[in-house]
């Protein structure tokens, strides 16, 4: 029985919005302040937080505000709805129907619905909450409440906040590394002895210590004034030893570089972080069967896995996470956790306006061959892209300088906007960069050159527009290509001095002209050793002496639509 979908309404900055999970793992995605965090808090407060009725645990600043709902008393309920289903390949076990039986419901009987409420009581003037489970129909089934003890020992929810500090997590109050301090696992023989042992060693430090015989001296003097024993009245005893307090004053230690043997606490925040992960994971591969039920399966929420960690590292904690037992809900900014993602374990979280949207992969959206490329030219090598607000698809590695330095010289933050430049040659043109963007909800546009190979990237684009505006999404250039472009603008020399001074006198066509810079083009794209994207870097160059007035009108037009275009999104 794993969580299958999660729909959160009224709460904090969602409005609404449902969330399909993985069995296994999802991963969400999404610019700051779209949400993620919201989410984990809304599984917390769902399947963990929440353990009565009697007192409410949401805040006033948990409620959805806007210009209706000014303060909570005018603010709509908060509703969280988690849906537990079956599947034909996961059918669920005994345990779980003989369990929670009276609240299984649906067509195929394999589903648990359960609805969380939170809302202010104008009668009371008060902040309240309930919860309950639903019907097939969404209605509440009346009087089983007390069902969610039984699910939550079935399946108990964790939570990792990205604030991971090794002195809250490792001492002798913390859950998990109590769990194992407190797990009565020495045989009765061994911790009689070691108590012993312990006693005599006490014995002697108390003893040892000088001190008391000042306070014992003293003390004596009590029989002066009530009856007390004459042999020994007054004594400095060891409290008797428990092996098991003991242990509440272990600490952990990792070795330096130089051997030395320093506590987690005083390592660095990365390793602090990286520790705290594997003692959680000690501890639901070790304890949480001991700790909540033998058939528990974990649902565990991550923030931020690669806080303070090395990018090296970072793509290593992946392992970590996707060997973790039970159901993984993990949020990140990480391109290089993506960059070990499958994709369909990713959702990406989209704000418009006040609305907040889900994005997945459907499967058989990519062929195999197209998976192949997108995991090599973007996944693997560039997740970065995926966070992006707008893709610029263009031909080749020129067209990434050019459109880069020209959005620099006429002031454009491409980074600001969320803009990224994506080189799709390599991976046979557009198309898949169109179908996942589309998919994910990232907006794109086309730059293609006015040549053949152009033409068919502009055909693939069409056949994925729908009914959406071409000139939105797709621009066309001039010029067969970008180089061409740079040279009848007025950037050529760089491009001409690659000639020669012999073949510059044997070109036929008059200079300056179009027709002269295609001829240029023939003869570099023919010469050995020439570099066409130096030559547009030389370009560049002589363009930012110029200032924005030198950037082509072509160029500025494309990236002056694109930036209103992101600002309308």
């Amino acid at each position: 029985m794993r969580l299958n979908k999660v729909k959160i309404e009224k709460f904090r900055g969602i409005t609404e919005l449902e969330i399909e999970l993985d069995r296994e793992i999802t991963v969400i995605i999404g610019e700051n302040n779209c949400g993620k965090t919201s989410i984990l808090e809304a599984l917390r407060f769902g399947l963990d937080t929440i353990k009565s009725n009697k007192t409410c645990n949401f805040s006033q600043y948990d409620f959805y505000r806007d210009n209706e709902h000014p303060d909570v008393a005018s603010s709509d309920p908060i509703i969280f709805t988690f849906s537990f289903l079956e599947s034909e390949e996961h059918l669920w076990p005994e345990y779980i129907t003989q369990a929670l039986n009276d609240v299984i419901v649906g067509a195929e009987y394999g589903e648990i619905k359960l609805r969380l409420t939170g809302k202010y009581d104008l009668g009371n003037a008060e902040l309240t909450q309930d919860w309950s489970f639903l019907d097939a129909a969404d209605n509440e089934i009346p009087n089983k409440q007390n069902m969610i003890k039984e699910l939550r020992k079935l399946r108990p929810f964790f939570f990792q906040s990205a604030l991971r500090a090794a002195k809250d997590e490792f001492h002798g109050q913390a859950t998990y590394w109590s769990s194992f301090i407190k797990n009565k696992d020495i045989d009765d023989l061994t911790k009689q002895a070691l108590e012993a042992e312990l006693f005599t060693v006490n014995q002697k430090i108390i003893d040892a210590h000088s001190s008391f015989n000042d306070i014992t001296d003293e003390v004596k003097r009590i029989s002066d004034l009530v009856s007390v024993g004459h042999t020994e009245p007054v004594s400095v005893d060891p409290i008797p030893s428990d092996i098991y307090k003991s242990l509440r004053y272990t600490e952990v230690n990792l070795l330096t570089n130089s051997n030395a043997k320093i506590p987690i606490r005083s390592h660095g925040e990365g390793t602090q972080s990286l520790s705290v992960l594997l003692l959680f994971s000690a501890y639901l591969k070790k304890r949480l069967q001991a700790d909540t039920d033998q058939h528990a399966e974990a649902i565990i929420a991550i923030e931020e896995p690669e806080a303070h960690l090395h990018p090296n590292a970072t793509r290593a904690v992946w392992h970590l996470l996707k060997d973790l037992p039970g159901q993984k809900i993990i949020a990140t900014h990480s391109g290089d956790i993506l960059s070990e993602v499958p994709v369909e374990k990713l959702r990406r979280l989209n704000r418009e306006d006040t609305s907040i949207s889900c994005h997945s992969i459907p499967e058989g959206l990519l062929t195999s061959e197209e998976l192949r490329k997108f995991n090599h030219h973007v996944r693997r090598n560039r997740g970065e892209l995926l966070f992006a607000k707008y893709w610029l698809l263009v031909e080749g590695e020129t067209d990434v300088s050019i459109f880069t330095e020209c959005a620099d010289i006429l002031g454009i933050n491409l980074h600001r906007h969320g803009i990224r430049l994506v080189e799709c040659s390599q991976a046979g043109g557009p198309g898949i960069f169109i179908k996942v963007a589309d998919a994910l909800g990232i907006n794109w546009h086309l730059i293609a050159d006015a040549d053949d190979g152009g033409q068919k990237y502009i055909d693939a684009a069409k056949e994925l527009l729908a009914d959406r505006d071409e000139a939105r999404y797709i621009s066309k250039l001039t010029h067969p290509n970008i180089d061409i472009l740079l040279c009848c603008s007025g950037y050529g020399q760089p491009y001409r001095d690659g000639v020669g001074a012999q073949k510059v006198a044997e070109l036929t066509e008059e200079e300056g002209t179009s027709e002269y810079w295609h001829q240029v083009y023939k003869i570099i794209n023919k010469t050995r050793g020439f570099s066409k994207p130096a030559a547009a870097l030389e370009s560049i160059f002589l363009m930012k002496e110029i200032g924005a007035e030198g950037v082509p009108p072509e160029i500025k037009d494309i990236l002056s639509k694109l930036t209103e275009t992101v600002g309308d999104n």
